[in-house]
Formats: structure tokens, sequence, C-alpha cells
């Protein structure tokens, strides 16, 4: 894109392009020529003729500036549509697309130019679009199996609780119910808020110490097991503080989750960047699956229920906040257990 912008370049004419000009041209100089040659031949005639056969002379040469007229015409309608019968082509495909198959793409002739151009960007289009249905097809796929779970378990418990009311603890199956409900209450907080950071929604931003705002989140934790902080002061960011927070929350949350006797937090600063390493010393995530950690909805192990291993949202909303920051968060490499590395852009660095 820079070099596009920075440095004026001369295309080569293709050859699409070249055939379809030198035919224009080679018509014109053809129908200019024969024009003249008619209209000196007219002259010609008409000065030798006898003054009583320069009418129909007239007429006669008239009529053939008519036809030479005519065949340059014809030449160049038929010149014009070889031209733009790709682009007509185009318009077919795209018009076929509205019966909702996205799989289909526009043919690319081999014309050269602006027309090959157009064809290769819309079916660079259609592949980005493909691609987001299909994501989005699978997000509510399961989105809708996750929110299932829980409203089958509340429905099956006050059925239950409805039909034998003596037979069950009444505060037993509310407790249990409310559980529930805040299963679904937290699943759909959270597509909501990945709903907004799908939509491009850009929340108010303020400068936020990040050392003093880990040290804060952890703080109002309780951790299965000890964590510890090592946070450098007056590392400012521009973001903001809600989100942030959730980001912060998720990347605890999931240490928590796996850990067995520690969890390591630090904050540092790098060039232009502050960053948020949180380590545990669980088992870790095989190289293979660190770019799908980040998936929505994805649970590596496959043996831990829902209730204890959460909605399978908090890492990719994670990455999303840090993604609308300006930031990243990636899996890195370790000498044991999981080390998740959050970087965000120094305030004042962008």
């Amino acid at each position: 894109m820079s070099d596009r912008n920075a440095v004026s370049r001369v295309r080569p004419r293709r050859p699409g392009t070249a055939r379809a000009r030198g035919t224009l041209t080679a018509l014109g100089a053809a129908g200019s020529l024969l024009v003249a040659a008619v209209t000196a031949a007219a002259v010609a005639l008409l000065l030798l003729a006898d003054a009583a056969r320069a009418a129909v002379l007239v007429a006669v040469m008239v009529l053939l500036c008519l036809a030479v007229l005519a065949v340059l015409g014809w030449g160049v309608r038929q010149a014009v549509r070889r031209a733009i019968r790709p682009v007509e082509r185009i318009h077919e495909e795209l018009a076929a697309l509205e019966d909702g198959d996205l799989s289909r793409r526009v043919p690319v002739p081999s014309t050269g130019g602006d027309t090959e151009r157009l064809a290769g960007r819309v079916n660079g289009l259609l592949d980005r679009v493909e691609d987001a249905a299909l994501r989005r097809r699978a997000f509510i796929a399961d989105a809708s199996h996750e929110l299932r779970t829980p409203i089958t378990g509340l429905r099956t418990r006050i059925e239950l609780a409805l039909d034998a009311p003596e037979d069950g603890d009444a505060a037993d199956t509310l407790r249990h119910s409310l559980h529930d409900v805040e299963r679904l209450h937290l699943i759909v907080e959270d597509l909501l808020l990945l709903a907004r950071l799908d939509s491009g929604d850009v929340p108010e931003r303020e400068p936020l110490d990040i050392g003093a705002l880990v040290e804060t989140e952890v703080g109002l934790r309780s951790p299965p097991v000890p964590t510890t902080v090592k946070a450098e002061p007056g590392l400012l960011v521009e973001a903001d503080r809600p989100r942030l927070c959730r980001a912060l929350l998720d990347l605890l949350a999931n240490a928590e989750r796996h850990a067995v006797t520690l969890i390591e937090v630090q904050v540092r600063g790098e060039p232009g960047e502050a960053v948020v390493e949180v380590r545990d010393d669980g088992p870790g995530i095989p190289p293979a699956d660190r770019d799908r950690v980040f998936e929505r909805f994805t649970r590596l192990d496959s043996a831990r229920s829902r209730a204890d291993g959460g909605s399978g949202l908090g890492l990719a909303i994670a990455r999303e906040v840090a993604a609308v920051h300006g930031g990243s968060l990636y899996v890195a490499d370790g000498a044991h257990g999981t080390r998740l590395v959050l970087r965000l852009p120094l305030a004042g660095s962008r």
C-alpha cells in the first residue's frame, strides 16, 4: 500500500486491452480512409462529368458514404460488444447469487485490464462473504447448543418440582435453578459483548495504568492457588476500563482453572508496548492448539464439564478486546504450563 501511494508506477498494457484498443483504432482509421477516398472520388467525378449527371453522381456518392458509415458503425458495435461481454457474464453470475449460493464465483476473463481486475476483486469479496457466513452459522449453532444445556436443566427441575412437590427439596431445586439461570445470564452477556465487538463498536477510552489495574483485579479474586504479581508502575495505555478488565479477568480465570500450585502475573514495558503475561503450572496447551483456544466455544479438555469449564468464550473475548485496542493476545512458549501474553500499545505510541 505504501508503494502504491509513494511511487507512481506505469502499468504495462495487457494483451487483451491492447487488442481491444487496436481493433477500435483500426476500424476508425479504415473508416476515415474510406470516407476520404469516397469524397475525393466524388469531387473528381463531379469535375469531370457534365452538369446533367451531377445530381445522380451526388446521390450515388451519398449512398456510398452512408454504406461506409454503416459498415464502420457495425464494426464498432461488434468491437464494443466483445469488450463488454466479460462484464455481462460477471453481471449474470452476480445475479445468480441472489439464490443464496455463496459458493459460486464470477468468471475471470483473460482479457486483462480493468475487467480482469474487477472479476478478481469480486471473487475475493465473495470469498470473505462466504467465510463470514460460514463462521456465523457455526457460531449460531454453537451458541444454540450452549444455551440449550442450562435451559434443559432448568426446565427439567421445574417440571419435576411441579409433578412431585412433596418428593423434592424446594430450596435445593431453587438453588440449582438459580445456578442454571446464572449460567444463561453469563452466556447471553458474553454473546452480547462479542456482538458489540464484531460490530466495530469503539467505546470511550482513557489513560490507564495497566500495572495498577492488574494488581487491583488480582486482589479482588480468590484463586484456588497462590497468585503472584510483578507489575512495573507507570505503564499507561489508552483503553476502555470495563472491557480491558474483562480481558484480564478472562486470562486470570483461565489460569485458575488449569493451575496446579501457582499462578504468576507479570506486567512490564517494552518499546512502544505494555506486556501482560499470565502463567500457570498446569498441563499447558499443545502447539497445534494454540490458535484454536481463541476460537469461540472451544474447550480442549473434552472431559471437563461445561459447569467447570466456563462458556468457552473467555479467551475469544479477550483476544477481540486486545485487537480492538490495537494489541494482540497469544500463547507463548514456556518451560511448563501455559503462558498467555497480552500486548497493548502504550499511550501516545501510535
